[in-house]
């Protein structure tokens, strides 16, 4: 298998450089990249080739490498305003895609009170088509692939439907900004414990305890699928995500099923991370690496593409950051 990965240099918090590193550890071979300026392409390249022993050629977009080079997947890994182009790019190619999330987003989306029917316009002829051409299109969901290290620490806490989700994390921006960037994790996490479902989100609320917006607390209700094979979940969720700015790494992150709480530690530098409760301490393997494992499992056996999650995660994702720019104009 052959991958391309767009934004291959790893520039404040981009995955790219990771992704390429734990597709060629899988035996894919990275043979291309793309990035913005002759300078930032220069750089990756140099910094995949030293790193791991990577030797891609280089392209100024994603239309001129597809052009150039025969590719299997294409790894998005760009600022979030140009997936949608790229996506569709990459799905004329006949490409699997792996995602950065947000899946699709453009600027004013989150004032657009149309939003949700435009996202949909957009989004479902896309998951068409790619169950047209049997590709597969995934999410960079990492967070799902910590439950087993949260099972060893709390093999009680999912015994019980799951009725309480409470997530928490420190991303650099502020406001509806913040949860832009973060909110996506804990949708993930709700859909990979309880289901996906388009119509589940209700009763949103964002409350922030000062003007500087540092400090966010989202609040919902969701309701599960009637049903969804392997989860177990309460006919309502309560979720509360928690958003505190954090401009520098390592930054805090956690969260808490059922009442039953764990806390994200990262060891610099090797970054290797481990889940904290109570004194105890659980070591986990890396969940980028599982995550790209995962999308590759799925091309191997042909899997159905799984699209609600995607199409409920970009609804549910402007629903929420809808509800922090409008507490932002009541401060």
């Amino acid at each position: 298998m052959k991958a391309a990965v767009v934004g291959a240099r790893r520039a404040r918090q981009g995955t790219g450089e990771w992704i390429a590193r734990d597709l060629a550890r899988s035996g894919v071979e990275v043979c291309a990249i793309v990035g913005r300026t002759p300078e930032s392409r220069a750089e990756a390249q140099s910094q995949l080739r030293e790193r791991y022993g990577i030797q891609a050629q280089a392209y100024g977009s994603l239309p001129e490498l597809l052009e150039a080079e025969s590719v299997d997947l294409v790894a998005i890994c760009s600022p979030r305003e140009a997936h949608l182009d790229q996506v569709r790019a990459a799905l004329a190619a006949g490409c699997h895609v792996f995602c950065e999330k947000p899946f699709v987003w453009w600027e004013g989306l989150e004032s657009d009170p149309g939003g949700e029917a435009a996202l949909r316009e957009v989004i479902e002829p896309l998951l068409a088509e790619f169950k047209v051409k049997e590709l597969q299109l995934s999410l960079n969901c990492q967070w799902p692939f910590t439950l087993p290290g949260f099972d060893a620490l709390h093999p009680e806490a999912r015994s019980k439907p799951l009725e309480r989700f409470e997530m928490h994390l420190g991303p650099t921006r502020v406001g509806h900004e913040a949860l832009l960037d973060s909110g996506s994790h804990p949708l993930s996490m709700l859909y990979a414990l309880a289901g996906a479902s388009c119509a589940g989100l209700g009763s949103v609320s964002v409350r922030y305890p000062d003007a500087e917006r540092a400090t966010m607390t989202c609040t919902f209700d969701y309701q599960p699928p009637a049903s969804s094979a392997g989860s177990v979940a309460a006919e309502c969720v309560e979720v509360e995500v928690r958003l505190t700015q954090h401009p520098e790494p390592p930054r805090p992150a956690g969260y808490g099923i059922n009442g039953f709480a764990v806390n994200r530690q990262i060891q610099l530098p090797d970054y290797s991370l481990s889940f904290e409760a109570q004194g105890r301490t659980q070591a986990l393997p890396d969940p980028l690496s599982a995550a790209v494992a995962d999308v590759l499992r799925r091309i191997h056996v042909a899997a159905p593409l799984d699209s609600e999650p995607v199409l409920a995660g970009a609804l549910h994702l402007h629903r929420l950051v809808q509800a922090a720019r409008h507490a932002e104009e009541t401060l």
